[in-house]
């Protein structure tokens, strides 16, 4: 039965990496310089995931407050990267994303542990702090994008910039329930928890993730300019 469904889960996971193979073949024949990275990508997540896997139980029985946060650090400086990667005329944009993300976290997994939303406990906050630092190191990084050709003045650029880093967050916010039905929400249903509950976290949840990405973007940007004082302007 292991060797079966292990056939199964393999031949699931091809036929969804196909629709990515169809897809980087439609970027290269639309010369979309997309390609490349779509493959990369989608090469690199399993192998990411299983390595995750391996790493969680070790993960989630890490006690101290201080391992917690230095594993999130973690993720923010390896998310600062690739956002980074989007802002290539400013050597310090990695550091400026890093402190960025680190700032969101600090933001916000406090309070809402503070506050009772979630335990303290490494099975929460590091799942958690995953969540802020993806969400906005998405943000960041069209954020970057959209401030690369550097034109206008900076208060225009940043409110640029800003705007179009919130649509994505700001947009699965408008549609939820409606349009969109968040991971959290479903999950938790499926596992036997009522509806109030799931909605009650997935919002929670929701909160965070636009408050952070903001907080992300807004760090960000100003730590850009002040590690290249007139440059930025």
């Amino acid at each position: 039965m292991q060797d079966v469904g292990l056939l199964e889960t393999m031949t699931m996971i091809m036929a969804a990496w196909l629709l990515l193979v169809g897809v980087s073949l439609w970027a290269h024949r639309q010369s979309l310089d997309l390609s490349k990275a779509i493959l990369i990508a989608s090469l690199r997540a399993p192998i990411q995931l299983v390595l995750l896997a391996l790493l969680l139980h070790w993960l989630f029985d890490i006690t101290s407050h201080w391992g917690q946060a230095g594993i999130i650090v973690g993720f923010a400086i390896i998310a600062g990267h690739n956002a980074a990667s989007f802002f290539e005329r400013f050597s310090h944009a990695w550091i400026a994303a890093s402190i960025g993300l680190v700032v969101s976290c600090a933001v916000t997994l406090p309070w809402l542990v503070f506050v009772g939303a979630f335990e303290d406990t490494s099975r929460s906050i590091i799942p958690l702090g995953s969540m802020v630092v993806a969400n906005g190191m998405n943000a960041v990084s069209i954020m970057f994008e959209r401030l690369k050709p550097l034109q206008g003045q900076k208060e225009v650029r940043m409110k640029e910039g800003l705007h179009t880093a919130m649509i994505s967050p700001i947009n699965t916010l408008k549609v939820v329930g409606l349009v969109h039905m968040p991971g959290i929400f479903v999950g938790m249903v499926l596992a036997g928890s009522t509806v109030f509950a799931a909605a009650s976290a997935q919002l929670v949840v929701l909160y965070m993730i636009v408050a952070s990405s903001f907080t992300a973007c807004v760090v960000s940007f100003l730590m850009v300019k002040h590690l290249h004082k007139g440059v930025v302007g």
